[in-house]
Order: C-alpha cells, then sequence, then structure tokens
C-alpha cells in the first residue's frame, strides 16, 4: 500500500484557474488521498501569496510535490538555469516535500555536461529532486534518463516514471520500470486513448491497472503514486474509488 497523491490538474485547468489550486484540496482530502500535486503552470492571483496556499495545504493534512512547468534544458540541451531556481523558490515557499521537473532536450551526447552542469547549480540543494519522463524525445527516453542518473551519481535525484507518457514519445513503460525501476520515486498514473489520432490522459480500466501492477515489482514498494487523469470535482465517491485502487498497486 503506497501514499496517493492527485495532480490539481485533474481537475481541469479552467476550474483551478477559476478558483486557485487551493480549491481542490478538500476534494483531494476527502477521497483519502495522502497529497497534493501543485502545478506551476496553473498558478493564478487565486494561489498568492503562496504562504497561503501552503497554509491550506497544512491545514488539509496533506503532503506535496512541486511540479515545475519548465524543464531542466531546453532545445539546445542547456540548463534552464532561471527557470529552475524560480521553481525551487516556489517549492521551498510552498513547503513542498518534493519538486518534479520534466527532464526535457538532453540529447544523448551531452549527458556528462549535462548532469556535471546540474550537480553545480545545486550543490547546496536539499530538496528532493523528481526527474519525470516528459513528452519529448529526449525528456521521455528510459536510456538517456538512465544514464543521467548514472552521471549524476546522487541521492538527490530520482525518477518520476509517468506511465502514459511513451504513448506522446514512442517508448515502451516496460522497458521504462525496468531500465528506471530502481530509481523511481514517484510515479504519475494516467492511461490513455486516443482522439482523432491523437493520444489523451484518461483513467485507467482494469487492463491498465492490471499491466501497472505487474510492472510494480520494479519500484520501491511503498512509492507515491499520482492520479494525473480527469477527474470530476462533483463526485468525490468516484475519485476516492480510484485512490482505492491505486494505493493497492504493489
Amino acid at each position: 500500500m503506497g501514499p496517493v497523491m492527485i495532480c490539481t490538474s485533474a481537475f481541469g485547468a479552467d476550474l483551478v484557474k477559476r478558483s486557485g489550486q487551493a480549491g481542490v484540496l478538500e476534494h483531494i482530502r476527502d477521497a483519502g488521498a495522502q497529497g497534493v500535486e501543485i502545478r506551476e503552470e496553473l498558478l493564478s492571483d487565486h494561489d498568492m501569496p503562496l504562504s497561503r496556499l501552503r497554509e491550506a495545504i497544512e491545514q488539509a493534512s496533506l503532503n506535496c510535490v512541486y511540479s515545475a512547468a519548465t524543464s531542466l534544458f531546453d532545445e539546445q540541451s542547456r540548463l534552464n538555469t532561471d527557470e529552475m531556481h524560480q521553481a525551487l523558490t516556489r517549492a521551498e515557499e510552498l513547503g513542498a516535500q518534493w519538486i518534479k521537473f520534466g527532464l526535457g532536450q538532453l540529447c544523448a551526447e551531452c549527458i556528462d555536461d549535462g548532469a556535471a552542469a546540474l550537480k553545480a547549480e545545486l550543490a547546496d540543494q536539499t530538496l528532493p529532486i523528481l526527474i519525470e519522463n516528459d513528452q519529448t524525445s529526449c525528456g521521455g527516453d528510459p536510456l538517456i534518463h538512465a544514464a543521467l542518473h548514472r552521471a549524476l551519481g546522487s541521492d538527490l535525484f530520482g525518477t518520476t516514471l509517468d506511465l502514459g507518457n511513451g504513448y506522446w514519445t514512442d517508448h515502451d513503460l516496460s522497458q521504462a520500470a525496468s531500465r528506471l525501476g530502481s530509481r523511481v520515486r514517484y510515479v504519475h498514473c494516467k492511461a490513455v486513448t486516443h482522439v482523432n489520432g491523437q493520444p489523451r490522459a484518461c483513467p485507467p480500466d482494469d487492463a491498465a491497472r492490471a499491466h501497472w501492477s505487474a510492472l510494480w515489482h520494479h519500484f520501491p514498494k511503498d512509492v507515491p503514486r499520482a492520479i494525473e487523469f480527469p477527474l470530476d470535482h462533483d463526485n468525490v465517491s468516484a475519485t476516492a474509488r480510484h485512490v482505492e485502487q491505486l494505493k493497492s498497486l504493489a
């Protein structure tokens, strides 16, 4: 049994931006989840100052993951230094227990230089950093992630494994789970359907959950897992069922 987080984006960008991310915390708590993933791209005036959002998270007795809007590396495999530090500052203001970044376009030839730059910039950092297989061609490649973690050689960095992003990048989930499993510290859970030929996140059915369960032995037993598929803000009981189903993955 592992803790379940819920991404605020699961309730839809329009609702979250209209009410602020604090507006979904009660739903998350009442559904039995243990934490919230705050999305930087959804921050609005309703969320400011961040000290107020932090207080709301603490009052709901929820853990917090802060999801940065900008990936670690840009299209030239350069570190997005300013955006990274801004996200770290916001995560600290929120009292987050973890911060998550997409890897971005770090090419295979640039891994050693990228790792060196990352370690130099974060030499004094203590907040655990979770690097996600994102929806970019390099950032979704489990081979690049595995090589980066070898080059980093630090427990400060872990992997966020998104179970659906491979549909955008044509990378195999089973391969990603086997190659990155020991590094996984956080799992993004979403199934994927196709609409007009394009992948779209959706809730998992029995087959998807069975597939995930078959891969779970690669991960630490109690790894936190997050709902990143669409939820109905008006149906707490449905969310609670999803929470219980994900909690039991092991």
